[in-house]
């Protein structure tokens, strides 16, 4: 991961994205960083509840000024540029679009979690495609854990060619709030047909001592037998984690045949935030 210079919150005003809101604020503290507060007003949607143009203006209005407020009261103003912005697209597409056009580093998204229903608005629906498609990293929160810092990071170590990826991201992240890291492994029982434990464990064992070669602290822990979107959530409660960061990258078919999305089920079942990476992202 790239130093954060510009995070982008996109905000639809609901719990979630006020939370998104407070991480990207921490951050920025951290890291000395710009905020681009938007609110997307879908342009059909505002017109139509809008009985003339005197009418849609007050409307645009009104959120502005809702806008102002919440920048207002994030405690970090000074750091936030706001803007209400329409457009005709999906929420989604403006949000990849805007994020890529403004080069941002990292994006910060209220995420509604499993039992939302899909809304063309809100924010919280479409991040499972935003984590899969956007070329930036993505934040998803659903609320903020208390008290607000980033002192554990779990990250899932698998056999893929992105975990070394993963690792080297995470070290630049880390060392700006001096984190521990935490590498948990997860063996599913029909996947240890295709690759063995001990290649898993070879592979997290490398992973840390690169992590304790830059000067931080890591554990490790192997878990066997279990599905591994439920082990990744139940350890990141097991240990108290801050942050849980995986990699959007992916799965192959035969991975998704047999276990499902094991990103989403994370990023939706999560009671922490999570940290998404792309592997096209530079």
């Amino acid at each position: 991961m790239a130093e954060v210079k510009r995070i982008f919150v996109p905000v639809d005003f609901s719990k979630a994205s006020v939370a998104a809101l407070q991480y990207a604020v921490y951050i920025a503290n951290r890291t000395n960083s710009t905020i681009d507060l938007v609110h997307v007003a879908l342009r059909d949607k505002l017109a139509g509840k809008s009985n003339s143009p005197a009418e849609y203006k007050q409307k645009l209005k009104k959120l502005e000024v809702k806008l102002t407020e919440l920048k207002n009261k994030s405690g970090a103003a000074f750091r936030i540029e706001e803007e209400v912005i329409t457009t005709s697209e999906s929420v989604a597409e403006f949000i990849e679009g805007y994020g890529a056009a403004t080069h941002t580093e990292l994006a910060c998204i209220g995420t509604s979690g499993a039992a939302s229903k899909k809304s063309t608005t809100k924010l919280g629906t479409h991040t499972e495609k935003l984590v899969k498609t956007a070329d930036f990293p993505v934040l998803t929160c659903r609320e903020v854990k208390e008290p607000l810092q980033f002192k554990n990071l779990l990250l899932p170590i698998d056999l893929t060619k992105y975990t070394s990826i993963k690792v080297e991201r995470i070290i630049r992240f880390a060392k700006a709030f001096e984190s521990t890291i935490h590498l948990v492994a997860v063996s599913e029982f029909l996947e240890e047909f295709i690759s063995s434990k001990e290649e898993l464990e070879k592979k997290m064992d490398e992973a840390a001592e690169f992590i304790r070669k830059n000067g931080l602290k890591c554990t490790t822990e192997m878990i066997r037998h279990d599905t591994v979107s439920n082990s990744v959530l139940m350890y990141a409660e097991e240990i108290d984690a801050d942050l849980l960061v995986v990699m959007g990258h992916e799965e192959n078919r035969i991975t998704q045949l047999l276990f499902g999305s094991r990103i989403n089920k994370v990023i939706t079942h999560s009671k922490i935030p999570v940290l998404s990476f792309r592997f096209s992202e530079d």
